[in-house]
């Protein structure tokens, strides 16, 4: 088998989004592994991670972490052939909106491979050099590699460089014809601050760093003895290993500065940071050092030669000529050669940025162009759910420039109205009911329609069903009858988009196309004196399915167990509700009614201004929750059962409590009050904007009618 997944990938062949396949031609954990991680750790807004890499380390660590990989014959030690044909068999197995490749090799292969119509190209320069002979040892060499990487850069779609100085080489060397995106690698604040030294504690300098010409270890060493001269009690220590170890070890002798320098081989760099004051690199040339961000970020000096993308991380204090011992020296003894990242990157801030690239690349490759007409049938006359996100695809389409026409029913006419106030084109059949609705979408869609129809539902789908070039969009899991329409339904489609992970699972073969919901701005946050009982929200419908009997159960062992603590504020009516149902919910109630508010319909901003924390107790398999989306941007606590998809839309799993268990919602809902984390609510606002806010809706919406659009071969 030339590629394969891990077992949990295995689960699914089809991305949850559009694919991004990095591809990485290394199996270790130097170098590019540190990107790697840190992306796959943070995800790429909008896309779906699969690092296709030789076995080894990385992949293992990468699956350590929950990251989906693809593994196989790649890389220098496999040769050109076998890597080109792993990376084919991958990309037509998985389909990706992007290929991305990382390092000189890959980028090579991935230009060589033919890859499916439609996936765009896109490469991140790590390791390019101002002088030639860093990485290629030969002037004849490096003419060499440039002429190969000038004509591979024409098969590429986007092109980012890791910091500003390689972005400058690239074009001195490639002359490539596409603008270069510079994108610093991203680092994220530590969680604890570097512990305070005393005052005359010795000085301890590190080196992290092969043991390789051009990294420069014999200056830092010649410094290191002025140093001494200064500081005697100071300690270097020089961490790596390589070709030089000997000799350095010898040229620390003849300093006559052995008893002061270790050399300890490989080490953790982050023990070995903790034990250090100052981080010395002084190599020919770096582009954007981890190394470095890392030193600083722990508040560690650091203290670069002035090459390459150094000045762009490192205040001027600590940038050196590398071959002046006495400035170096001089630098390694200055306490206020300090570099700080205040305003650098995050890794979500690179990961945002990099998914940037793509919507671009996609939405302006040649051989992706988006469709220019789309029509959208609806589920039902009435505005529920799925209507609503119906209406928000045909404002996304009209961003992407993509024509629209909604068709309706003529009653109940609620839909077509709603579309024509935000002034799409309507086409309203004359239809009461579901049979004549079904029957009259058939005809119309038979002889009017052009272009591609995106069925935004079971009932559409199944009415246009064996009819070519259609979306199938389901908001709901198939049940009961439906469970045998739906595979009808979805024949020779072109795709079946689905809001979540939770309903993948249900559906397979289909693609998540995650729902997303308006900003929610509050225009003040409520404060609660802390003798004032803790208001606890639901909205929605008061029903047995949405968990109210489960929330009353809480509510009423919170009161006995802290009583006065709590209240509840409930924002919505038993409309839709069956008559079982709603008397469970009036029973449930009961005990705790003199707990209990109900606001009625009451406008989302006011209710959810007027709470402490919000509860989504659902007990039934919810396919999305744009409830919970619409909190999380207004920065609203809240808490949610495991039921369905609502697990995987927040950013905390402290915040799930077991569906249907009244106990452990009462032991959430308690230490969820006792806690004001704003960092939670920081992190749920980011998962909310990077995933189910309009602009990311916009960037999955094209991402996957680029890819539909030319896959014209149906799916069943």
């Amino acid at each position: 088998m030339a590629v394969a997944e891990s077992e949990a990938d295995a689960q699914s062949v089809q991305a949850q989004r559009p694919i991004a396949l990095w591809v990485v031609p290394v199996s270790g954990l130097g170098g590019v592994a540190r990107h790697v991680l840190d992306v796959a750790a943070a995800g790429l807004p909008g896309y779906e991670l699969v690092v296709l890499s030789p076995e080894g380390p990385l992949a293992a660590e990468l699956r350590d972490r929950g990251a989906r990989v693809a593994v196989g014959k790649f890389g220098p030690d496999f040769g050109v052939l076998a890597s080109i044909r792993t990376l084919r068999t991958a990309a037509q197995r998985l389909r990706p909106a992007v290929v991305h490749s990382h390092l000189a090799y890959a980028d090579v292969i991935v230009a060589a491979t033919p890859l499916p119509p439609g996936t765009v190209r896109v490469t991140t320069e790590h390791g390019i050099a101002g002088d030639d002979q860093v990485y290629h040892r030969t002037a004849a060499k490096s003419k060499v590699m440039a002429k190969v990487h000038g004509i591979r850069l024409r098969r590429f779609d986007r092109v980012i460089a890791v910091a500003e100085a390689t972005r400058r080489a690239m074009i001195d060397k490639w002359s490539p014809s596409q603008e270069i995106r510079v994108i610093l690698n991203g680092v994220d604040p530590v969680e604890s601050p570097r512990p305070a030294r005393p005052e005359r504690a010795a000085l301890r300098i590190l080196a992290l760093a092969r043991l390789s010409p051009e990294k420069r270890i014999p200056q830092l060493l010649r410094a290191f003895k002025v140093v001494l001269d200064a500081r005697p009690d100071a300690h270097l220590t020089i961490a790596g290993v390589g070709e030089l170890d000997s000799e350095l070890k010898a040229l620390a002798d003849d300093l006559g500065i052995s008893e002061s320098v270790t050399f300890p081989g490989f080490v953790d760099p982050e023990e070995a940071m903790a034990d250090a004051d100052v981080l010395a690199q002084l190599s020919v040339w770096e582009n954007c050092s981890y190394s470095l961000l890392d030193a600083a970020n722990r508040g560690m000096r650091v203290i670069a030669s002035r090459v390459g993308g150094n000045p762009e991380i490192v205040s001027p204090r600590g940038l050196v000529d590398a071959d002046d011992i006495n400035a170096v020296a001089a630098a390694l003894l200055d306490e206020a050669a300090e570099t700080h990242l205040d305003n650098w990157l995050s890794v979500a801030d690179m990961t945002r940025a990099v998914a940037e690239v793509y919507a671009e690349a996609l939405g302006t490759a040649k051989d992706r162009a988006l469709p220019d007409h789309v029509t959208l049938a609806t589920n039902n006359g009435d505005i529920g759910g799925g209507e609503v996100m119906l209406l928000s695809i045909a404002d996304a389409l009209r961003t992407l420039g993509v024509a629209v026409t909604i068709v309706g029913p003529s009653e109940p006419a609620a839909l077509v109205a709603a579309a024509r106030e935000r002034g799409h084109s309507v086409v309203e059949l004359p239809a009461r009911g579901r049979k004549q609705w079904i029957a009259q979408l058939r005809s119309w869609d038979a002889k009017n329609r052009e272009g591609l129809l995106w069925c935004n539902g079971l009932v559409p789908a199944f009415a246009t069903s064996f009819h070519p070039q259609r979306i199938v969009h389901l908001h709901q899991r198939p049940t009961g009858a439906q469970r045998l329409l739906a595979p009808i339904a979805r024949f020779r489609s072109l795709r079946t988009l689905v809001p979540s992970l939770s309903m993948q699972e249900a559906i397979p073969g289909s693609t998540v196309l995650p729902n997303w919901s308006e900003r929610v701005v509050l225009p003040s946050v409520r404060e609660r004196a802390d003798e004032e009982p803790t208001m606890i929200g639901f909205l929605g419908r008061f029903s047995v399915d949405k968990g109210v009997p489960v929330l009353a159960e809480a509510l009423l062992k919170l009161q006995r167990t802290h009583p006065g603590r709590f209240k509840l504020r409930m924002g919505g009516e038993p409309r839709f509700v069956g008559e079982g149902s709603r008397q469970a919910v009036e029973a449930a109630i009961r005990p705790v009614q003199d707990l209990v508010e109900f606001a009625g319909w009451v406008s989302r901003d006011k209710f959810l201004r007027s709470i402490d924390l919000l509860v989504v107790p659902s007990v039934w398999a919810e396919p999305f929750g744009l409830v919970v989306t619409e909190a999380m941007s207004a920065r609203v606590p809240v808490i949610v059962s495991d039921a369905g998809a609502l697990p995987e839309l927040i950013s905390a799993s402290d915040d799930v409590f077991r569906a249907g268990d009244s106990a452990d919602l009462a032991e959430a809902i308690l230490r969820k009050a006792s806690r004001r984390d704003s960092s939670a609510l920081d992190q749920n606002f980011a998962r909310w904007r990077d995933f189910y806010s309009p602009e990311a809706g916009v960037r999955a919406l094209g991402a996957v009618l680029a890819a539909t659009s030319v896959h014209t071969r149906p799916a069943s």
